[in-house]
């Protein structure tokens, strides 16, 4: 009789499930040599259109496809509306003033807001265009960025050309923004949530080998407390 053989296993952290190596310079460098920008695109609304409007819009859409030389990807991801600026611009304009009145109908406003921002019940769709580059080692890895760049300048030159009226709108992410966007892909409603900050750089890694990575960083930036 054969017994059971124990396979051992491996303690394996977020980051090593993540296929990601690092972000940087407005790019992310995957663990399978490539390096990705991500485009974000405005919308227009077709349904409100003419007939010949929406056709000359499909049209130049189908003009813009036929452009692409090499393979892209084309992502739309639905995000709860952020009205946080929104609100404390209302609370500021509250206690600025004096009309019994119009503080109330302000404070409905106000009261409103903030049950949508609870609920998350209003989602803007966000349209995104991600372009990667293939390099084989350290030294392609310069030529890579260069074409990646080019390309870059290539599509965002196209897609702003696409409409006559209304103009498309292109914005190259940032590496926050980056992270953002790959935070939703892996913890979508977390993403939502917790915002990461400029001033924040919260590690990817979860477990006790990070914990000790994580406590030296702390020591190393004297933004740590001992009690």
């Amino acid at each position: 009789m054969f017994g059971k053989k124990k396979v051992q296993e491996t303690e394996k952290t977020v980051q090593d499930l993540i296929p990601i190596r690092n972000i940087y310079n407005e790019m992310i460098e995957t663990k399978d040599n490539r390096l990705i920008k991500v485009l974000s695109v405005s919308a227009v609304n077709i349904s409100l259109m003419s007939h010949n409007e929406e056709r000359e819009v499909l049209e130049s859409y189908e003009s813009f496809l036929n452009t692409i030389d090499a393979p892209i990807m084309i992502s739309r991801v639905s995000t709860p509306v952020n009205l946080k600026d929104y609100i404390v611009d209302l609370q500021s304009q509250l206690k600025k003033m004096d009309n019994p009145y119009k503080k109330k109908i302000l404070q409905s406003y106000i009261w409103y807001a903030n049950n949508i921002q609870k609920d998350r019940e209003m989602i803007r769709r966000n349209r995104y265009i991600v372009i990667d580059q293939s390099f084989s080692d350290e030294k392609s890895k310069n030529e890579a960025i260069r074409k990646l760049r080019t390309r870059i300048e290539d599509y965002t030159i196209k897609i702003e050309e696409m409409l006559r009226s209304p103009k498309l709108e292109v914005k190259e992410l940032s590496n926050k923004e980056l992270e953002k966007y790959i935070h939703m892909f892996f913890d979508y409603e977390n993403a939502q949530i917790l915002a990461i900050e400029d001033e924040v750089n919260p590690a990817y890694v979860i477990g006790r080998r990070n914990l000790i990575n994580t406590v030296d960083r702390l020591k190393a930036e004297e933004n740590y407390y001992v009690r």
